[in-house]
């Protein structure tokens, strides 16, 4: 008997990269970049219709260095020792936390903190951060 011729297989061949797939995955890329852009830079505080003074009540009937809350306008006052005040914003410079004044919460030897429980940041009477990742102190309103 003879033999019977069989074909070899051909090799492997190698996967070609395509120019339209790299063009399409680039311009994905772009698109995607752009959009995450987006949406860091577009900001997502409340807004504010009118910019104005605010009458929070008598000089006197502040307690010194002890902070008020106002709850319609969303800041706390402060009366420091020589007889000037502060308007320190309640959120957080970062992420928008709601800062409450902790008069039990002691460091340093002292008590009395305005304590951040987002992040654990933790700031004086002035709105100057004293611990923790702050980017800066708390923000303040022209008094």
């Amino acid at each position: 008997m003879g033999t019977i011729p069989v074909a070899n297989p051909s090799p492997m061949r190698k996967p070609r990269f395509r120019r339209e797939v790299a063009i399409i995955g680039a311009l994905l890329s772009v698109v995607g970049t752009l959009a995450v852009v987006a949406v860091f830079a577009w900001p997502t505080g409340s807004k504010v219709d009118r910019a104005g003074w605010v009458t929070v009540g008598k000089a006197d009937d502040i307690p010194l260095w002890q902070p008020v809350f106002n709850a319609e306008h969303r800041f706390w006052l402060v009366k420091l020792g020589d007889q000037t005040f502060l308007a320190l914003s309640r959120r957080d410079p970062h992420l928008g936390c709601s800062i409450p004044w902790n008069p039990d919460f002691e460091l340093m030897g002292r008590k009395g903190w305005f304590r951040n429980p987002c992040h654990d940041e933790t700031y004086n009477l002035n709105g100057e951060c004293v611990f923790g990742p702050c980017i800066r102190g708390m923000d303040r309103f022209p008094v």
